[in-house]
């Protein structure tokens, strides 16, 4: 066990019981699993045709983001 982990378990032990509630409940948070976001979470992002028909897109990065692509 590591050094942190060992410190983590002493100053758990070491809670009054009152505190134990809250304590469990941010470290059930913490340790909970995090849904995978699907496909469509990014499907704004990709390189494909542009609307004006050019294809050069990707040479134009850095002209594209002085235009304020990405921007609301």
């Amino acid at each position: 066990m590591s050094e942190r982990r060992d410190e983590l378990h002493h100053l758990i032990d070491s809670l009054p019981d009152e505190q134990v509630e809250q304590v469990l409940v941010d470290v059930r948070r913490r340790t909970a699993p995090r849904a995978v976001p699907s496909e469509k979470a990014f499907a704004w992002m990709g390189a494909g045709p542009a609307k004006n028909g050019r294809s050069d897109n990707a040479s134009r990065v850095d002209e594209l983001l002085a235009e304020g692509f990405g921007r609301n």
